[in-house]
């Protein structure tokens, strides 16, 4: 398997991005359907990621794909084509949604002539509920190859204490360490503090995560702009 430091996600509907993504040297992109494409797109995305997929490809990058695990069938039919790396299970919450991506993506390997088990699987435990089941999402499928934790949907479920941190993070974050350990499987993340995460992430804080990240045991990190790439990919090397 090749290095999988950064984890460059890029929305499909916004074709700028996505040519950005392609020269970010990302060692994945994962192209997004779920989280940054309003559902007025949602239809044009999909129409429109294999050639998305052919360009991040083109550029040398894994290619990953984000779902939404509300919609899985659809999002699946539009996503699964030679040269897809695995798919990115946005909020998962149970082992269903793991099963039922599994079952799809059988079907889909067997129809479009892609060998049985290439596309892997990543669970984003982004609830309590997913934190809660985590380590049954992780054995949930043979393709299930990491673990990642999602900060802002749980601040969104858990709510920030008044210091604007989750301070249940830390002990979130070694418990998925722990469980992917035991699993098998990978650990993905970064250590981040406020205010510097996201989109608004400085290069030198973006690095600072990934290496307070790795010191704990995380192998790779999600971002959300190129600029942060080279930052992981130094953090995690």
């Amino acid at each position: 398997m090749s290095k999988r430091r950064s984890w460059l996600v890029a929305p499909v509907s916004n074709p700028e991005l996505v040519a950005r993504a392609s020269k970010s040297g990302a060692d994945v992109v994962v192209l997004d359907l779920a989280e940054f494409v309003v559902e007025a797109d949602r239809e044009a995305a999909r129409a429109g990621f294999a050639q998305a997929l052919q360009t991040i490809a083109a550029g040398g990058a894994e290619v990953f794909a984000q779902v939404d695990p509300t919609v899985m069938p659809d999002d699946l039919e539009a996503c699964v084509h030679p040269g897809l790396a695995g798919i990115v299970v946005s909020r998962a919450e149970s082992t269903g949604e793991i099963a039922e991506a599994d079952e799809v993506l059988t079907r889909l390997e067997a129809e479009r002539g892609i060998a049985p088990g290439t596309v892997k699987i990543v669970a984003a435990v982004e609830t309590a509920r997913g934190n809660h089941v985590a380590a049954d999402i992780a054995r949930a499928s043979p393709r299930v190859c990491a673990l990642t934790l999602g900060r802002a949907d749980l601040i969104m479920d858990l709510r920030p204490e008044p210091s604007a941190e989750i301070h249940l993070l830390p002990y979130l974050m070694q418990r998925l360490i722990i469980i992917a350990g035991a699993a098998g499987v990978t650990p993905l993340g970064a250590w981040w503090r406020a205010p510097d995460r996201g989109l608004h992430a400085t290069a030198d804080n973006t690095y600072a995560a990934g290496h307070r990240g790795r010191a704990i045991g995380f192998k790779g990190a999600f971002c959300l702009v190129e600029d942060q790439v080279s930052a992981l990919n130094r953090a995690y090397s």
